[in-house]
């Protein structure tokens, strides 16, 4: 368990001066910092925190930045070892950075990468090689919308948008899937379709509802410039996934535990219907609109 803000303080504390343009905080501990109020300043169940480093595909920088935390003592984690070789099979073999800073387990960074716009896998392991061998920076396709409009944080430190973190998530599942989280969420490996969606639902509960209605606009943005010439066809399968999700009742269950059990809406007490009540509104608030107005840009621009 993790209080948001201070994690924050901790990690810019923690970090060296120079490393904190390059990165972007993402993931739970994000969006509970974001809402820390709303959640009355309570703690969010994570031991990690998620950094994409900046700019776009750079890799020189992911390892300039390893580098430099290895050297002020911040230490790998015990599942965090190297392989001998940039091409293990499957490559997904590559271990991922997972670094506790100096003196202190309290939480751990993940180090992950912003994908450049030649990137079309949903995600891609970039082998990085460090002085004891190869480590895998993943780098997911559609975080590269978590450089749009950041806010930052009282302790200086950049973090991605929920309205961004939530476009991600939808663009990253347009299905079900059958792929489960390879660590547990409050003892149960759970679909990560279901985590996910989940989270978009628990950031959509979070926000006021007129300003989850503006995202439509915001979403249509950021998909144009990051995405120049499929913006038209991802636009059009947002909310696919959520809409298969309402239809898979073990899946939206899977859901519910991730986001209402010990997620960020736990406090809440949420049930399955209410949940599920909060993806219908939030599908006739925020999606349809969004396809909409991106039908017609698209077709205005044709």
């Amino acid at each position: 368990m993790l209080d948001p803000e201070t994690t924050f303080k901790l990690i810019a504390t923690n970090l060296p001066a120079s490393v904190h343009d390059h990165v972007v905080i993402v993931g739970s501990i994000a969006a509970a910092y974001y809402h820390r109020q709303a959640l009355g300043n309570r703690q969010v169940q994570t031991k990690d925190a998620d950094l994409v480093i900046q700019p776009a595909g750079d890799l020189a920088t992911c390892r300039t930045i390893a580098e430099q935390l290895l050297t002020a003592r911040w230490r790998r984690r015990a599942d965090c070892t190297p392989s001998a070789t940039p091409t293990p099979q499957p490559s997904t073999l590559l271990r991922t950075l997972r670094l506790h800073p100096p003196d202190s387990d309290a939480y751990y960074i993940e180090i992950l990468g912003l994908p450049s716009r030649k990137q079309h896998e949903s995600v891609r392991f970039e082998p990085l090689e460090l002085t004891d061998g190869w480590y895998g920076v993943p780098c997911f396709r559609y975080l590269s919308l978590v450089d749009f409009e950041q806010p930052t944080s009282s302790a200086g430190l950049r973090y991605a948008a929920p309205s961004m973190m939530a476009l991600a998530n939808l663009l990253s599942h347009p299905e079900v899937g059958t792929q489960r989280m390879s660590t547990e969420l409050g003892g149960r490996k759970i679909l990560r379709s279901a985590k996910d969606l989940g989270r978009v639902l628990a950031l959509a509960r979070l926000e006021e509802r007129a300003t989850t209605e503006a995202w439509a606009d915001v979403w249509l943005r950021a998909l144009r410039p990051r995405f120049p010439e499929e913006w038209p066809r991802l636009a059009s399968r947002v909310g696919n996934g959520l809409n298969a999700l309402l239809d898979n009742q073990d899946a939206f269950e899977e859901a519910h535990h991730a986001a209402a059990v010990v997620g960020l809406l736990s406090h809440l007490r949420m049930t399955l219907d209410e949940l599920r009540a909060i993806a219908e509104q939030f599908l006739e608030d925020v999606v349809e609109p969004f396809r909409f107005r991106a039908a017609a840009s698209a077709g205005s621009a044709s």
